[in-house]
């Protein structure tokens, strides 16, 4: 499947084949490559793509100076937050020919899944409850209890 079977939406801002097959081109593909493998944009990988982008004379890659232009927004701030970190991810998914496109896709929504069940595990999990009880009710039954407790001393001690 090449990106003009592909609608607009999915096609990107991919590297021509002509692209891929410059110096340049083949550089940029093997980065972007490896670092959208496991699924995962680290600040590791935004530093090594922010000193290829500053190093690599890319005019002729418009590929590469969309990718410029999008790390020079999340930048801007000097504060990256998660959800920038995910928008330089999927600009680098964008840039990918569409086989090596779908395969990053797959892996970032494989990482996502994992991500979010492990935040449901620990939301939902033994923290905060007591013998699959809430806590609040927990405190609620102690309470009962304890004066149920005192009440019983005060009556067998008269």
């Amino acid at each position: 499947m090449s990106d003009q079977d592909l609608p607009t939406y999915l096609r990107g801002h991919s590297l021509s084949q002509a692209e891929r097959s410059s110096a340049q081109g083949a550089a940029l593909l093997e980065l972007c490559q490896a670092a959208t493998a496991d699924g995962r944009f680290s600040p590791e990988e935004l530093a090594a793509l922010r000193q290829w982008l500053a190093e690599a004379d890319f005019a002729a890659i418009p590929a590469a100076r969309y990718l410029r232009s999008i790390v020079e927004k999340v930048i801007a701030d000097g504060k990256i937050t998660p959800e920038e970190y995910g928008q330089v991810h999927r600009a680098v998914e964008s840039i990918l020919p569409i086989d090596a496109r779908l395969e990053a896709m797959a892996a970032r929504q494989e990482a996502e899944a994992a991500d979010a069940a492990a935040a449901r595990a620990t939301s939902t999990g033994d923290g905060g409850r007591i013998a699959g009880v809430s806590m609040s009710t927990a405190a609620r039954a102690g309470l009962i209890v304890a004066i149920l407790a005192v009440l019983a001393a005060v009556w067998f001690n008269r």
